[in-house]
Formats: structure tokens, sequence, C-alpha cells
């Protein structure tokens, strides 16, 4: 009877297991191939792609590759055989109306009428080749002619690829942008669900000359200078492929509009076989919520955000995704302060925000302890405990991090005195695992789950060590960089706070620090480096990329020359001296602006961080290591230089600084949200990192660099790799909270290749292609197993 109860129970299991497998994969985002050209004069495609993904995703799964942020990236994509392998859907959203390379333009047309893969076409694709419509004044019918004669004796009876007899709609002509209203034409899936009329403030109506027999109209909209209806939206089959079209979308008016949102939505749908006749999703192919992080550098697309308040509210959404079977992760503020895409769940998963769980629970004196839910600030920690005349020893520059993100991804400050991360501080730690229980972690058993990169569950309260108020003053010191690696050690050692901003270019470096006072020196100064309009980001960000970048590097390096010689405190002194101000710990070790005020809430002022940790055993060779990448490629660092900071040594597992002292190095870069070209130094910067990455084990910031820099990272950087992931399978045994990047670090899925990755920083190039037109992917000029784009 036993033995018939286990076999019964194994069944059981293996159907609960086969089940949330084809859960999972019903939920596999459809793989969108984006084709537009940024430099297109007539149209904004920056913001129409921000304005179309988002809105996108609302009604379908879906996502988008990008190419196009240069003209010449989409161009040679649209040359290249087969380039829609791997996607489920093409969508054409370019303005190419002068280019007339005819074998470009039939390999365009043959990845939907020979491979299959459907198309969804936009706006300005309907006037893109327009040397191929027969329908063309006298002379361009003419240079037709030519063009066609040419085709025929290089392509003998080949179909000539004429654009307007592909898209089923030739159209040369619009009216003058103005209010449209649309008429439902048909009772298509696609538009099932969709209103029979709507709106758009502004948009060009582009006028019929040619409708093919087979084309099936969606929605019309009527021209008051032809006096007559025209086809804005359609389908049609070609050859073994279909295709959507509208040749609506010319701006933000129309692309920000929610009824074309859910039309295009139910297009790609539709062509992928994901939408019913009613003209609503299949399950798992649903739109999804779009949760981005503080600078919108890192876009979620979850299909469902929970925000629990309680423990119990946590237990109850981690179950519900594992009886779903899909994936989640975890995020603790309103916009994560986070840079890497650990926080996102896999597209069409599910995303926990614990930001209403943000109370100090319980202030113990006599312990020295303070308990709190995972969400608080580390700003209103701080100003909580200054009222018990208590403070936490270790906290970043930007202090609006939550206690559990910033242990989690293990941020820091700089000592070599103490062991400077947030983790640091963690007595005790209780967490949510992958099937709902609560755990709870004390003594030597927080190092095992403090830095955790959100990969082992949903941290719910957390312990933390405290100590009394103490007051800083910070100093600052500037000078050569000639011996800077025989003296770099015992400057920083010599302080308890201290970190250096090494300007390599310039041969120059500044060194800051903050030595602990009596607490009856006076001073109240606060930092001020996030909201003072002087301060270093707004004062070389406010257009870095347009200008900095886009001058000869001597600029960027003048710029960061500027940075070494006029360092100012980022401080704002208060009845103590303005070069060396006093003032109580969590107000001047790091600061926080209000939303609205930040550096970053100018769209034009983005950054990237690379952020890599190594030993501090290995400082000299590897700062001679950086001099001679530098004596090959000359590269400067604008904005903090290369910015070095140092953690004692500890035993959190995942830790930067585990087992040993280390240096963590970053470079700041401007950049704005959607890059159509490299940063001056790029190369440089690439090099430097891919160096510390392969020779000395870097270990890089679990929240700050791109998805790239994790790949390969495992037991040769991490002693307790193995540990780790043993302790992952008990807490997480279905792998509920792995997610795309992980699989990546991990090797089980691969880092997707195409034309301009790079640029979009998704991949490290391995052939010209992966840099975009104009670069070739190169060999380090000193770390020679080192791949970057240089011109």
């Amino acid at each position: 009877m036993k033995i018939g109860i286990m076999k019964l129970v194994s069944l059981l299991s293996m159907l609960v297991i086969f089940a949330s497998s084809q859960a999972a994969l019903a939920s596999a985002p459809i793989k969108a191939l984006y084709l537009t050209n940024y430099s297109s004069f007539w149209h904004d495609y920056e913001e129409q792609i921000e304005l179309l993904r988002e809105g996108l995703n609302r009604y379908a799964n879906v996502e988008l590759t990008l190419v196009g942020k240069r003209e010449s990236d989409v161009i040679d994509t649209l040359k290249r055989d087969g380039f829609s392998e791997g996607y489920d859907v093409i969508i054409y959203n370019l303005c190419l109306a002068d280019k007339d390379d005819l074998q470009m333009i039939d390999n365009a047309i043959s990845q939907t009428r020979d491979l299959g893969v459907p198309a969804v076409l936009m706006h300005c694709t309907m006037h893109s080749f327009q040397k191929t419509s027969p329908h063309q004044g006298w002379w361009n019918r003419w240079r037709l002619s030519r063009l066609e004669r040419s085709w025929k004796a290089d392509n003998g009876d080949s179909p000539f690829p004429y654009w307007g007899r592909f898209t089923g709609i030739d159209t040369l002509r619009h009216d003058w942008a103005r209010s449209l209203e649309m008429r439902k034409a048909g009772h298509h899936p696609i538009v099932a669900a969709l209103p029979e009329t709507w709106e758009t403030t502004k948009d060009e109506l582009y006028r019929n000359i040619e409708v093919a027999g087979d084309v099936e109209p969606l929605y019309v909209s009527y021209s008051r200078a032809t006096r007559k209806d025209h086809v804005v939206a359609w389908t049609r089959e070609v050859g073994a492929g279909q295709l959507v079209a509208t040749t609506l979308g010319h701006d933000g008016n129309t692309l920000d509009n929610n009824t074309f949102h859910h039309f295009l939505g139910n297009a790609v749908l539709w062509l992928t076989g994901n939408l019913n006749d009613e003209g609503y999703p299949v399950a798992g192919s649903e739109g999804n919520d779009a949760f981005k992080n503080y600078q919108n550098t890192v876009t979620c697309n979850p299909s469902d955000i929970y925000e629990p308040a309680t423990i119990e509210e946590v237990q109850e959404a981690v179950r519900r995704a594992a009886a779903e079977g899909r994936q989640l992760k975890v995020v603790s503020l309103p916009e994560s302060n986070s840079n890497s895409r650990f926080i996102c769940p896999d597209q069409g998963g599910i995303l926990i925000n614990v930001f209403k769980m943000n109370q100090v629970l319980e202030v113990n004196p006599d312990a020295m302890t303070v308990r709190v839910q995972p969400g608080i600030r580390l700003v209103e920690l701080s100003k909580y405990l200054h009222e018990y005349d208590l403070a936490i020893t270790s906290m970043p520059d930007y202090t609006g991090v939550s206690v559990a993100g910033g242990m989690a991804t293990g941020a820091h400050h700089s000592s070599l005195q103490f062991d400077s991360s947030i983790a640091s501080m963690a007595a005790e730690i209780k967490l949510v695992d992958g099937e709902g229980n609560l755990r709870v972690f004390t003594g030597d058993d927080v190092n095992q789950v403090a830095v955790n990169m959100g990969m082992l569950g949903i941290v719910v309260e957390v312990t933390l060590n405290v100590v009394d108020q103490f007051k800083l003053q910070y100093g600052s010191e500037r000078g050569s960089d000639r011996h800077l690696e025989e003296d770099l050690i015992d400057m920083v050692s010599a302080h308890k706070y201290a970190r250096v901003m090494w300007f390599a270019g310039n041969g120059r470096y500044v060194l800051d620090y903050y030595d602990e006072v009596d607490m009856d020196t006076p001073g109240s100064s606060q930092h001020n480096l996030w909201s003072s309009t002087g301060s270093v980001f707004k004062f070389v960000g406010d257009a870095p990329y347009q200008v900095i970048n886009g001058l000869p590097q001597r600029a960027q390096c003048d710029s960061a020359l500027l940075r070494s010689w006029a360092w100012f405190p980022p401080i704002a002194a208060k009845d103590s001296g303005f070069f060396k101000p006093v003032g109580v710990s969590h107000e001047v070790l790091g600061s926080y602006c209000e939303n609205g005020t930040c550096p970053w809430d100018n769209n034009r002022v983005k950054s990237r961080t690379m952020e890599v940790a190594f030993p501090v055993s290995q400082v000299k060779e590897w700062m001679g290591d950086v001099r001679a990448i530098l004596d090959e490629n000359r590269g400067c660092f604008p904005i903090l230089g290369i910015y070095l900071r140092f953690m004692k040594a500890s035993e959190h597992w995942m830790g930067l600084n585990h087992g040993e002292d280390v240096l963590a190095f970053e470079i700041h870069v401007p950049k704005v949200n959607n890059e159509s070209m490299f940063e001056q130094s790029a190369a440089v910067y690439d090099e430097i990192v891919q160096m510390t990455l392969q020779k000395y084990n870097g270990r890089p910031h679990w929240g700050k660099n791109s998805s790239p820099i994790f790949v390969g990272i495992g037991p040769d950087q991490y002693e307790r790799w193995d540990d780790f992931m043993a302790l992952k399978a008990e807490l997480d045994p279905a792998g509920r909270f792995e997610n795309k990047i992980w699989r990546q670090l991990m090797g089980s899925e691969n880092i997707q290749s195409f034309q301009g990755c790079v640029l979009s920083r998704d991949c490290i190039c391995t052939q010209d292609s992966d840099c975009g037109d104009g670069f070739r992917c190169e060999e380090g000029g000193h770390w020679l197993a080192a791949r970057v784009c240089r011109k």
C-alpha cells in the first residue's frame, strides 16, 4: 500500500512539474525584431520607440530587439540574408524613401514572402523605397524602367521587388497633418475588440493609389482633400507569410494613443497565432505592466505587480506564482535604484514590490540593534535612529536606496578600516523562500543570504547592528598620480572612510575622506552631491552626451582635467570650514534628492555605471595594466575619473569583498536613454573592465553592470559559489526567482547578437556587425583578449 501511495505522490509531483513547465512555456514572450532609423529627419523615432515599447507591451507579451539607432545599422540588417532568423515577427517603422538597392528591398520582402516570418508595417514604411513604385512622375517612371531592366538582367524571371505591391497598398502622397477619425472596415479578429471609431489628434492621412485585390481593410479614414475614404490599416497574405500594415503613426500624437497601441498589440498577436476570434489574447500572451528603475534605463515587463504590505501577503503572492508556474522577482522601492536586470522577472512573470513595507519595527538601544521592514530607505532609517542618538556605519553616496535592495546587491561606501557594505550590518534576516515559507537566518548564517541578488527569496524583515551617533570631518587632497600605486593603500587606510578619483588619462588624482571627530566638534554640514545645482553630475551632466561625446576626445579629457584640479567638497558647510566641513555621520556620508530634483530626472542626463571589484593585494599590477591600456589608446574619465572605493574583507558568500580586502573601481559614463553613438573613450572603458574580469577574476557589482559583464561569473570569483548554489536549490527548488540575466550568467541561455548590440550594451562584440556600421570589433590595445569596438 505504501508503494502505491508513493507512486501516486510521484505521479502527482510529475504532473505538477509538467503543468508548471507548460505555464512557463505559454508565457514565453513573442520575439520581435524592431527595425527603425533614428536619423530620419521627418520623424522622432527615438521618442516613438519609447512610446511604442510600453504601449505595445500593454496588450501583448512582446520582447523587442531594436536595430536602427544609426540608419546604417538598419540598412546593413536589411541586406543580411535571413536577418529574421530567431524572431517571431518583424516590425518595420522606418523611413527610407530614397533608397533603391533592389537586392536589399527584395531581401526584406523575402523574409515574409519566402521565409514566412510575419511583418507589421507602420506609417513611413509605406513611403519607403518609392523608386520601385510604378505610379511616380514620368522621370521617375523612366528611372524605374531602367531598374526593372537591370533587375531582369541580373535575376531573370524573379519578381521585381515593388515595395507597394508587397505592402498591398501603393501610396506616395498624404494630406496635411490634422486630426483623423478611423472607422472600422471589417470584422477581423485584430479589430474585433477595438472600438468602431477612434480618433487621433494629429496624423498624416496617406492616400491610396493602388490597392491589391487581396487586401483586407481593417480601418478607413476620410480625406477632405480627395473626398473619399482611404484604407489606413489592413492585412494580407504574401507568399508564405502574412503582414499587417498601417499608414498611421507619424509622431507621438498617434504613437501615444491607447487604441493604436491596442491595434498594434493585436496585430502582433494575430500574426503569431496568439489572438482568438473574439480579439482577445490566448493564455500566456497577454500584455504586461511596465516597471522602470529610477533612471528609466531598465524596464521590466511583468504581467502582474503585487504590492504586499505584510509578510503574509508576500507569502500568498509567492504561493500563487508557484501554483501558476510563473517566474517572479522582487524590488523594494516604487522605482528601483538598481541599474542591472537582476530586478526583472521573465517577461510576463510576476514582480513583487515590497515598498509599502517600510517601517522601523523596533529599536533596542541595549542590544544596539534596530529591526526594520525591507523597503525603508537609509535616509529615513538614519533620521529615525538619530532621535535615539544612534547611527548606521555604512551607506552609499546616495541614501535613497532601501535596506533590502542595498544589502542584496552589495551596495557599499569605502573603507579599509572595516567592512563598508550595507550587508555588514545585518544581524538577522527573515525571507520568504520560493515555496512561500518564512525562513530566519541569524548569526553566521546571515553571511549566506545577505548579498543575494534576489535569487534566494524575498527579504521581509532585517535586524541591523547600530552604533552610537558619531561626527565626521571631510577632507580632500589632489596631486600627480606618478607614484599613486605605491601610496594608494596607505592613503586610504589612514582614514575611516576614503576613496580616490583617479583621472588616469590626465595623470592626476583626488583623494576625499572622512575622519571621526568628537561629538562636541562644531559643525552641522550636509552632503549635497545629488541636490546641489553645482554638483559634479549637474555641472558636467546637463548635456554630456551631446556635447562631450560629440566633440573631439580632447573636450572629454579637458573636462576630466578641470575636474581633477578644481575639486570642491560635495558638502554644504555649516558652522565649520568650507574645505573641512563637519557634520553628523548620516548627513555628511551621503545624501538624497526628492523625485523631480535629481540629476537623472532630466531626460538628457542619464548614466550607465560599470563597477568591478578585485583584491587590494593586486592593486599595483592592476594599475600598471590600466596605464598600459591608456598608453596604447588614449582615454579620459570626465565625471569622477576611475572611481576607486575600498572594502574590508567579509564572510558574505556573494559579497564583492568575500574573503579579502578589495578595491571596487567604477567608471561613471554619461549617456542618453537610447544612444546613437559610442562614448569617446568607450573602447578603453570596455578594455579595462574586460581585463579586470579576465585577468583578475573580477567580481561585477550586482546592481550596476550590463548583462554581458556577468557572463561566466562563478567559482573562480567566489569561493562559496557552490555552497550558494546548493542553498539556492534548497530555498528555490523550482527556480522561481531565476530570470534571463541569470540564465545568461549560468550559460544556459545565449546572448543574442544583432546589428549594433554593443551600442545597446546587450553584448560583447565577436564580429564587426555587433558594433554597428563604421566600427570594427578588435582586440584590446594592451589586453589582447578583450573585444572592443573601434572606428
